[in-house]
């Protein structure tokens, strides 16, 4: 019985291919890195196949993700230069505030990494899981590490708000929620999402599972599962988890939805699981109708949590599958999209400092909030592609070689191994 359990999620470790198969796995995979047009390769009942290029399309939707996230701070942030109804621009702020799309553009990231970080890992490759995680290091946290002394700057020190020395060093660990630590930023809970993301990414290739759709439907739907019973503890006011871990185990499943989006749905070819299939199927009905159904009555359809995972998740699909937008401006944005996540704050805080040391009511502090959107974002973008050039390029660079290094480490083992 128990077999018959583990054989149907997928636990059980896959036969060992011959020589020749794995030639010939690892040849397609490499066709398709190398292939002009940026789709998706398709993924091998045992482990994802990984596709090197860039989907412009995804690029696109990266972009958009962070602007809405922009757009919310800097409007949220600039509507009340000098109260909330000076500034012509507040009603619609108010409407887009309400709409919660920040939220909306953080639920696409999770789900562009769902449908992007399994399929680097190499399974191929020597040390995969280790390469993977090196890679991951050098792409997440250069970039970081420098917007944690101008977020502490912008946010903190220039306002006379006390951030110490033993704050900023633990925030260099991204783990500061875990020790109660302020943060340089308040959007950096999410990179801790994607570690935690990673981490199981890591832990499934090891296992030889990452590619097994119906364990990945299993643990997406128990996640999910436990996301909402934790809600329903907390209506019912015997709460059983805190509301942040409970939305930490909904951003884990809504990321695993972007994985099975691409195994079950968008690769025609990756298997013919028609049980899985369906299970995804009602796993994305569930956060697009049922939950929102059930929240709506409760807690209102305006910064309803709910409604803001639905409208992430279906814009998600829409570009995904039926409007991919391909161009080199959105192609541009999305390649310096984690930069504008990261260092917009940066700008928006010394920017609304600087307006605040301004006369109440003169020119610099009344004008139209497009005014300051638009200001924001260009300076925004300046900075952004300067740090993808000086930080993020060499840190990806570096992150390869060091992945390549342990490679041919772990060759220089096996052949020793061999020969012994």
């Amino acid at each position: 019985m128990w077999n018959a359990v583990t054989r149907f999620f997928g636990l059980v470790p896959p036969v060992p291919k011959s020589t020749d198969e794995h030639r010939e796995d690892f040849a397609s995979a490499e066709s398709a890195n190398f292939a002009e047009e940026s789709e998706p390769a398709s993924a091998s009942r045992s482990t994802p196949v990984a596709a090197e290029t860039r989907l412009r399309h995804i690029d696109a939707l990266r972009a958009i993700a962070a602007l809405l996230v922009l757009w919310v701070h800097v409007g949220d942030a600039f509507v009340h230069l000098d109260g909330p109804n000076a500034l012509a621009g507040a009603a619609s702020q108010e409407f887009i505030s309400s709409l919660n799309i920040g939220r909306i553009g953080v639920v696409m990231f999770f789900l562009i990494s769902g449908f992007v970080i399994p399929f680097s890992l190499h399974p191929q490759k020597p040390a995969p899981v280790r390469s993977f995680l090196v890679q991951r290091f050098f792409r997440i946290f250069p970039a970081y590490w420098l917007s944690i002394p101008l977020g502490a700057l912008t946010g903190y020190w220039i306002r006379g708000i006390p951030f110490t020395a033993s704050d900023f060093l633990v925030n260099l660990t991204l783990l500061q929620d875990l020790f109660g630590v302020p943060p340089a930023e308040g959007l950096y809970w999410t990179l801790f999402t994607e570690l935690m993301f990673y981490a199981l990414c890591a832990v499934l290739a090891s296992m030889h599972s990452l590619g097994k759709p119906r364990l990945l439907l299993l643990i997406a739907s128990t996640f999910g599962a436990i996301y909402a019973l934790a809600m329903l503890s907390l209506w019912v006011r015997h709460p059983l988890l805190e509301t942040t871990l409970a939305f930490d185990f909904l951003n884990l499943s809504i990321m695993l939805c972007g994985t099975l989006c691409r195994q079950l749905l968008i690769e025609a070819g990756a298997t013919s699981d028609r049980w899985a299939r369906f299970g995804i199927l009602g796993l994305l009905a569930g956060y697009l109708i049922v939950l929102p159904a059930i929240t709506i009555p409760l807690a209102g359809f305006w910064g309803n949590a709910q409604v803001a995972y639905a409208l992430g998740l279906l814009l998600f699909l829409v570009g995904e599958r039926w409007v991919r937008i391909r161009t080199r401006l959105t192609d541009w944005l999305g390649a310096i999209s984690y930069s504008i996540y990261l260092f917009h704050p940066v700008v928006f805080m010394a920017t609304l400092w600087l307006l605040q040391r301004q006369p109440q009511g003169s020119w610099w502090r009344t004008q139209h909030l497009a005014v300051y959107l638009l200001a924001n974002l260009a300076l925004t973008l300046l900075l952004a592609q300067a740090v993808h050039r000086w930080v993020e390029q060499p840190g990806i660079r570096l992150g390869r070689r060091c992945a390549k290094a342990l490679q041919r480490r772990q060759n220089r083992e096996q052949i020793h191994s061999a020969t012994a």
